[in-house]
């Protein structure tokens, strides 16, 4: 097939730009691939040189003039994906799902418009106010559309001062949905929750293309070492973007009060240094943490060897299929996980799970048993590696790639429905 993928691609702050040329590497055999974007620059060394990338604002000219078996657009919980919003409704086709819930980045689009945090700034200013009031009427009818029972007082608690739990209750996917043939998840869990949305909805589950990489022989003791650890100490390793979703209070306290030979190594974008580090110091886990920040991407195997557990945690969740998670899996690292239901797809030897609801304690007695028995931790491990290799090789994405390209190839555009007026219709015709 010819295909456009649209996402953002590196060196974008996003998992999911990773995630497209892992895809694509394995896609191009069979398919001519072009590639869209919406940012200034792009790490074409990690592109195979047979699939142009190109700015997505030349994709609907593009599909025109000669139009692509299947536009594919590749969707996440993260402002980086805000240029994607234009182009959905305007050239249908698959609908890759990264994160079930969608809210944080499309309110994004809206409040932290220049003219809302202008008014913000000066909320008493009439003008101010009418400059927002496009953005804001904007995003109001968007709710309204979305949740017609509850869109009013969500509008108004979202403007409000709020807690973090509720746009995590209001996912805000329905428009992108309806706006495509059909929708790819990565985890079985997430048919029933877009069914039970927009019913009817053509949805296929695709796995990620994870396959482990090759750690060069003591590369993890060497790391180890320059951290300050030896063979004797017990390190536990988080990974991704630090974020009060991610548990590191929770870790780091278990860390704190557990086994002494604990250590804790996290790896990932740090977005606040200073709450990082009083995070760390009131859990009392400030002398045995090491934070490194975002490493690069070729770094993170010998990063997750060099840990001899992993703990992924997640509350609240956006139901994402986290990339990083099945990347130290597939390293073979014994893994402690939230038992979330979008991550039933996970072998029951190939994790082990703690109860969100009593996290504190579960999490402490996972640590205290898993320190202590290096057996079961290999045992772990191994489950793990191959749970990934089983169920995210190769040979399993190209199949199940190969059927939902099928299926959106076969599905009729969708029509447009009573959208909000700042929705494109998939029959507009812009420059």
């Amino acid at each position: 097939m010819r295909l456009a993928l649209v996402s953002p691609l590196p060196p974008a702050p996003t998992g999911i730009a990773d995630y497209c040329v892992d895809l694509v590497r394995q896609l191009v055999s069979r398919h001519e691939i072009e590639l869209f974007h919406g940012q200034l620059e792009v790490d074409v060394s990690r592109v195979p040189r047979s699939c142009p990338a190109r700015p997505a604002s030349e994709l609907p000219a593009r599909h025109r003039a000669r139009p692509y078996d299947v536009v594919v657009h590749q969707l996440g919980n993260n402002p980086a994906h805000a240029f994607q919003y234009d182009l959905l409704s305007r050239v249908p086709g698959l609908l890759v799902l990264h994160d079930l819930v969608l809210f944080h980045s499309r309110a994004a689009a809206f409040l932290d418009s220049p003219a809302v945090r202008a008014w913000r700034d000066e909320p008493a200013s009439p003008r101010r106010q009418a400059d927002a009031r496009p953005a804001l009427e904007s995003w109001h009818e968007e709710l309204l559309y979305s949740y017609p029972r509850q869109g009013e007082r969500l509008y108004a608690a979202h403007l409000g001062t709020v807690g973090d739990l509720l746009p995590y209750a209001y996912p805000l996917f329905r428009i992108p949905v309806e706006a495509s043939r059909a929708v790819a998840v990565h985890d079985t869990f997430l048919v029933d929750a877009i069914r039970g949305e927009v019913p009817g909805t053509r949805v296929a589950v695709v796995p990620m293309p994870v396959e482990p990489s090759k750690v060069a022989p003591g590369a993890a003791a060497a790391l180890r070492a320059k951290l300050g650890w030896g063979p004797e100490d017990v390190v536990v390793a988080t990974f991704g973007l630090v974020t009060p979703e991610k548990r590191l209070a929770t870790v780091a306290r278990a860390v704190a009060t557990g086994d002494p030979r604990l250590r804790l190594l996290v790896v990932g974008p740090v977005p606040d240094h200073t709450a990082t580090e009083a995070l760390l110091a009131r859990a009392g886990a400030a002398g045995r943490t090491v934070v490194t920040g975002r490493v690069p991407l070729e770094e993170l195997p010998e990063h997750a060897a060099a840990a001899d557990l992993v703990v992924h945690l997640r509350y609240p969740t956006g139901r994402e299929t986290s990339a990083a998670l099945l990347r130290v899996l597939a390293q073979g690292r014994p893994t402690i996980v939230a038992d979330l239901a979008h991550q039933a797809d996970l072998p029951a030897d190939a994790v082990w799970r703690v109860d969100p609801a009593d996290e504190e304690r579960s999490l402490a007695r996972a640590l205290a048993v898993l320190a202590a028995d290096p057996a079961r931790r290999t045992r772990l491990g191994h489950a793990a590696a191959a749970h990934v290799a089983h169920a995210h090789g190769a040979a399993r994405v190209l199949e199940a790639w190969d059927e939902a390209l099928e299926l959106a190839r076969r599905s009729a555009a969708p029509l447009a429905r009573r959208w909000p007026a700042h929705w494109p219709r998939p029959d507009e015709r812009r420059p």
